[in-house]
């Protein structure tokens, strides 16, 4: 016999590369679409910290509106004025 032994696995360089190459260009992707997907999940936190901390400063910071006290002479009637608080209605 003057064949060379043949399998089932035939070995090509070419093809070998080709395949390494294309590996390698999937993990890759793979690993940008994860990065980018925790890049964004960074950036939604941060911006959630963001608005979170604006809340709390229009909350605690926003002082209570001057009323003006407007002199008024005695044949007119007194207008009171009402706001609202967190135990309901005050009266001034």
């Amino acid at each position: 016999m003057t064949q060379n032994a043949s399998g089932l696995f035939h070995f090509n360089l070419a093809g070998a590369a080709r395949g390494g190459i294309s590996l390698f260009i999937q993990v890759m992707i793979g690993m940008l679409l994860v990065a980018a997907a925790g890049v964004f999940a960074v950036m939604t936190a941060i911006a959630g910290l963001i608005l979170a901390g604006a809340a709390l400063v229009m909350r605690f910071s926003g002082g209570r509106p001057a009323h003006a006290k407007q002199p008024h002479s005695e044949d007119e009637p007194m207008t009171l004025n009402a706001r609202r608080t967190p135990r309901g209605w005050t009266v001034e």
